[in-house]
């Protein structure tokens, strides 16, 4: 946890929410992950995260696809 020179004080505070982890799992069947790609420009990371939705979705997982270009 950070911290700015002013001050002990953490800047950055956990919030505790409403839906828990657990809640979302139960609900979705099966744990939560992520998985993050990186690499450089060019490099085929999102046809590779394309690639692992795909198969995540024929599988029966419920994901979500971030890609830095359309976020």
């Amino acid at each position: 946890m950070s911290t700015d020179d002013k001050s002990s004080e953490p800047i950055v505070v956990w919030h505790e929410h409403a839906v828990t982890r657990t809640d979302r799992e139960q609900l979705a069947g099966h744990r939560g992950c992520v998985v993050w790609f990186t690499g450089l420009s060019g490099s085929g990371k999102s046809t590779v995260a394309n690639a692992v939705d795909r198969l995540l979705f024929e599988r029966g997982v419920r994901t979500y696809l971030l890609d830095g270009d359309n976020v």
